[in-house]
């Protein structure tokens, strides 16, 4: 049976402790999007410390992410980060941006590097100027085919961690749109990025998260990971990083048992599956962009695929 390599987004202390990691064998912690979102791993270095601990004492690999999109006066506190994962024996750093990738080159060269999908890597030329750099896996941009992974990933020499659950990220903004709206909800920063937000217009919809987008269908690629094993894929990632405790640990239960049984047998989601699945998603299922289609269609046998409604509208 093949190693695959099962990880998720976590992005404070209370999310860790609430949620039942024992399908995982990775974590990412930090909020990539925001430095006030609640207790923010990647501005508390005390707490990024204990987690990455306590994810360690769980035998699975820390990983740390840093933000998408870090700005000059957020670099002392992405260097503080960097030193508490390197101190604290993080396993890698997932870095986006090219100064935060040339700052652990030059000060912790041997901290593994992880390139988040907000870095935008879509050619394989890309993909080797940052395997030059210390980069031992990518994350290719949300809107490349499956071929392109493939292809990028052979030719690089750098393998792909690929999103395989939960809501495909967009875009991300220095400015948070949800501040405008703040006054509207009891809710307020930080912990209103939290709630079930989505931008509607007829039956297309996107999740906000104040700094950044999110599709409003969750990806899905229970039943296809087969191709995605045929295509060289090892490394997945359920995006859960505004998603619940239940939601990280049960789907996470399915593409666990899911990923022992590739190429043992024809791959087959069973309906208690499909009805789990069905439980944790708000908008629908897609793909994404894996098979060359429009990123908001499902191709599969999930007839619900897009059948649900956003439970609040903000925008319509």
């Amino acid at each position: 049976m093949r190693n695959f390599e099962l990880n998720t987004t976590i992005s404070n202390l209370r999310s860790l402790r609430e949620s039942d990691l024992s399908s995982y064998d990775a974590v990412y912690l930090g909020n990539i999007y925001c430095r006030l979102f609640e207790d923010n791993f990647l501005e508390k270095m005390a707490d990024l410390r204990e987690g990455i601990q306590r994810v360690k004492d769980l035998g699975l690999r820390a990983y740390v992410s840093t933000y998408a999109a870090p700005r000059n006066d957020s670099l002392p506190k992405v260097e503080q980060a960097l030193e508490t994962a390197a101190q604290a024996g993080a396993d890698a750093i997932e870095a986006h941006n090219l100064g935060v990738l040339r700052a652990v080159h030059e000060h912790f060269p041997q901290m593994p590097v992880h390139i988040g999908g907000y870095a935008n890597v879509y050619t394989d030329a890309g993909a080797a100027v940052l395997r030059d750099y210390g980069a031992v896996r990518f994350t290719p941009n949300y809107e490349i085919s499956l071929e392109e992974v493939k292809s990028i990933a052979a030719a690089a020499g750098l393998p792909a961690e690929i999103l395989v659950h939960g809501k495909m990220p967009l875009g991300v903004s220095d400015y948070c749109f949800l501040l405008e709206y703040e006054d509207k909800w009891p809710d307020k920063c930080p912990v209103l990025c939290q709630k079930d937000l989505f931008l509607k217009q007829g039956d297309w919809a996107m999740r906000s998260v104040g700094k950044g987008v999110l599709s409003g269908k969750d990806v899905c690629m229970l039943e296809h990971l087969p191709a995605l094993a045929a295509a060289g894929c090892s490394m997945f990632r359920i995006e859960a990083a505004y998603e619940s405790p239940a939601y990280r640990s049960e789907i996470a239960r399915l593409y666990r048992a899911a990923l022992e049984s590739v190429g043992e047998r024809e791959s087959v989601v069973e309906e208690p599956a499909w009805e789990l699945v069905r439980r944790h998603t708000e908008v629908g299922l897609c793909n994404g962009f894996y098979f060359g289609r429009s990123g908001v269609e499902y191709i599969g046998k999930a007839e619900f695929a897009a059948k649900q409604e956003p439970p609040l509208v903000v925008l319509s």
